[in-house]
């Protein structure tokens, strides 16, 4: 959802030489290199999902006329309410309202149940 919304900001005509750079990709590049630093084999994995999003960002953008940003801030909303939905089910306050760096740690926290239960250590 987020890699939707910075894949629908313009770039510059620079951009256009090398396929599938934008912003989005760069973002991703600075957050793999976080997840490298936490954890390489971890990293791996996030790069593999990383590398799916952005192929469905790239097949969105070549196969629908429905514009990114608009699915992206659509499924925005709904993902950050039903994040606080379950948060107020669990009674917790979530965890990135005291360090932003748990916005990227989510991602890598739902990771380690994937590797987990393939047996892979990290």
């Amino acid at each position: 959802t987020v890699a939707g919304l910075i894949w629908s900001i313009p770039t510059p005509g620079a951009f256009a030489a090398v396929p599938l750079l934008n912003w989005t990709t760069i973002a991703m590049l600075l957050v793999f290199a976080f997840y490298l630093r936490l954890s390489p084999p971890l990293a791996i994995g996030m790069l593999a999902f990383m590398g799916a999003v952005i192929a469905l960002l790239g097949w969105q953008a070549r196969a629908c006329s429905f514009p990114i940003w608009k699915s992206s801030l659509i499924l925005f909303v709904l993902a950050w309410i039903g994040q606080f939905i379950g948060h107020k089910i669990e009674g917790k306050r979530p965890s990135f309202f005291r360090d932003v760096q748990f916005l990227l740690i989510g991602p890598a926290w739902l990771m380690h149940f994937i590797y987990r239960r393939l047996g892979i250590g990290y």
